[in-house]
């Protein structure tokens, strides 16, 4: 080895020393650190907490107060805000009763009524109610043979029925649902076009003051309308569509006092509209 090249390995050996003595290199003991890897593109990402989402605002099924000028969901206990129910309900009725001179079919036809129900509890109603239904009937006529002529049995015409009374109703809240039982008492008023033999209306009575439905044997023993005594029951469902406003169907029979063999003698389906307050 030259003089050239030992001089030149000892100036490197120097220089080391003197990097370790200034405080250049690594502490003693001190541990280097390797580089972190770079991340894995491929890596799952960590799970995620669904409940660690914010909370949704009320009233998304979420907990909150009421605030002024709100509007309010259709919710259990929504028809509770209401004391007074007015409802209009055109109706389909039938009247299944015999009716002298025209055999036992049922008369059919249609009317409305008005309903006005108050609240007595959270469940209970009161309800007044009247309506009127029309039935068009026509001419019943027979051919004597004896005779060899054509008996006129009931004349054409229009049977009215009029009703009127009181109920209790039932009603059950199921938030936009609400069924309707109810069972009241009243009077049923019928008339029927004017006589074509005894026992129809304004017609001298039959053997044992017979007369035809809704008329009855006076002093003179002449057929008269007579209002007579009815009770009922009907089943209904009422959908709302917001805080005044619901529409439904319902189904009522009716049973004279006097006749409860006979069941129903008046028979009413109707469509409903009503207004809340």
């Amino acid at each position: 080895m030259s003089d050239h090249q030992r001089g030149t390995r000892r100036g490197l050996v120097g220089l080391t020393l003197l990097l370790f003595v200034g405080g250049w290199g690594p502490p003693t003991g001190a541990r280097v650190e390797a580089p972190a890897p770079p991340d894995d593109p491929f890596e799952a990402p960590t799970p995620r907490d669904p409940d660690d989402a914010p909370f949704m605002p009320a009233p998304h099924n979420q907990l909150g107060q009421w605030s002024a000028g709100r509007e309010r969901p259709l919710t259990r206990g929504f028809d509770d805000d209401h004391w007074v129910q007015l409802t209009a309900a055109p109706t389909y009725a039938a009247l299944h009763v015999p009716f002298i001179g025209r055999g036992s079919t049922p008369l059919r036809g249609g009317g409305a009524t008005l309903e006005l129900d108050l609240r007595v509890l959270r469940w209970l109603f009161v309800r007044v109610y009247g309506g009127h239904t029309l039935h068009p009937v026509f001419e019943e006529t027979t051919y004597d043979e004896d005779e060899g002529e054509v008996v006129l049995l009931a004349n054409e015409g229009v049977v009215h029925a009029t009703n009127t009374g009181a109920a209790l109703v039932y009603a059950l809240d199921i938030g936009r649902f609400v069924p309707r039982v109810d069972v009241g008492a009243g009077l049923l008023f019928v008339r029927s076009p004017p006589a074509a033999q005894p026992g129809q209306w304004g017609a001298e009575c039959r053997q044992g003051g017979v007369c035809d439905l809704g008329l009855s044997c006076n002093a003179e023993e002449i057929c008269r309308p007579t209002p007579f005594p009815e009770v009922h029951a009907g089943i209904g469902l009422d959908i709302l569509l917001g805080q005044r406003w619901a529409v439904g169907l319902s189904v009522r029979y009716y049973a004279l006092l006097q006749a409860l063999s006979q069941l129903p003698v008046y028979l009413h389906g109707s469509a409903r509209l009503s207004v809340r307050f």
